[in-house]
């Protein structure tokens, strides 16, 4: 059962579609706000610069109240909003990531590269970017970003994002490159953002290579931007990964 809340308490006594308990809390709140006036006129005067003083501190009192209510409202519905991976789903932290980028500015790329990012595994990224793409800030802000964590970028240009062959080429260059690099890291292959075709490309060169897939679950707002935690670890995409490793 779910613990009863401040607001829950409140809340009969602010509900508008009950009149007589509207106006028993109204009441109420007025009397307390009434006797905290007089209190503080008592003790310190009425004086035009107390009152002054008493009005801005009440609504710098009011706004910052606002605030962090807006904030605890937000954070709980972020939480509340995560989508728990079993442990045996989550892809590990990879060294080595390829990652599709997608035109939305607020995309799941974050998300992504921060998970891969922890006690800080990822080395090496390749980012998967249309021509659309690598043209807009969105590219250069995460290189940038990846590079402050000493993070190896590659740019991976594909001239059509509405094919599969462009990104299933791109990948494969990546993945024939990864190995003859300085100290072979793993590779982990993304097909969350970017377009369907594009994902589809990259899923048949993992497949061809033997390279596990992840995928971040991303939940969206009704803006279109990605949910801070959408879930907590990106899935392995178990079912292609066993169908590439079946291929003679």
């Amino acid at each position: 059962m779910r613990p009863t809340s401040l607001s829950d308490l409140f809340r009969p006594f602010l509900e508008t579609r009950a009149p007589l308990l509207f106006l028993v809390g109204s009441l109420a709140l007025a009397i307390l706000g009434n006797a905290v006036y007089e209190l503080l006129t008592t003790t310190f005067g009425a004086r035009p610069e107390f009152l002054i003083g008493l009005v801005i501190t009440a609504a710098l009192i009011f706004a910052f109240v606002a605030l962090a209510f807006q904030r605890l409202l937000q954070a709980t519905r972020a939480a509340s909003g995560t989508l728990r991976i079993p442990q045996d789903q989550q892809v590990p932290p990879h060294p080595s990531l390829i990652l599709p980028v997608g035109l939305r500015e607020e995309g799941p790329e974050r998300p992504i590269l921060e998970w891969h990012l922890r006690d800080q595994t990822l080395r090496r990224c390749w980012l998967v970017a249309s021509p659309q793409v690598r043209e807009s800030p969105k590219l250069s802000n995460l290189r940038q970003w990846l590079l402050e964590q000493n993070v190896e970028v590659f740019v991976l240009p594909i001239n059509d994002e509405r094919a599969i062959g462009p990104s299933y080429r791109a990948a494969l260059e990546a993945l024939d490159l990864a190995p003859r690099l300085r100290e072979g890291l793993p590779v982990v292959v993304d097909i969350t953002g970017g377009t369907a075709m594009m994902s589809v490309g990259l899923a048949l060169a993992a497949r061809e290579r033997g390279i596990p897939i992840q995928y971040y679950p991303a939940q969206y707002t009704a803006t279109g931007v990605v949910r801070t935690r959408s879930a907590d670890a990106p899935l392995l995409a178990v079912e292609v990964l066993t169908a590439g490793a079946q291929q003679p």
